[in-house]
């Protein structure tokens, strides 16, 4: 594996799960933008590669770890600080 690959490995391996399957959408559209078909793609070969990739995403089981999902929902729903903004009281 090249050095990039790793490092985006790395960086996405301390994403949380949420975040994580942004990346995987991020990086088909990439995949998709590399062959030229990001545009100007007919109906049937968009949904046949919109099911090719929600294929992919089963497989690699992002959630697949989470035992409790009701729980882990509502953990992240759990309101917090936005990140850039001081809190005021």
């Amino acid at each position: 594996m090249n050095t990039i690959l790793q490092q985006v490995q790395q960086h996405a391996s301390s994403l949380p799960l949420p975040l994580q399957a942004e990346l995987l959408h991020y990086t088909l559209y990439l995949e998709q933008k590399a062959q030229g078909s990001v545009s100007n793609v007919s109906r049937p070969i968009e949904r046949e590669r919109l099911a090719q990739a929600l294929e992919q995403a089963v497989a690699l089981n992002p959630y697949g770890d989470i035992a409790d999902p009701v729980s882990w929902q509502q953990e992240q729903r759990q309101d917090r600080p936005l990140p850039g903004r001081k809190h005021a009281d």
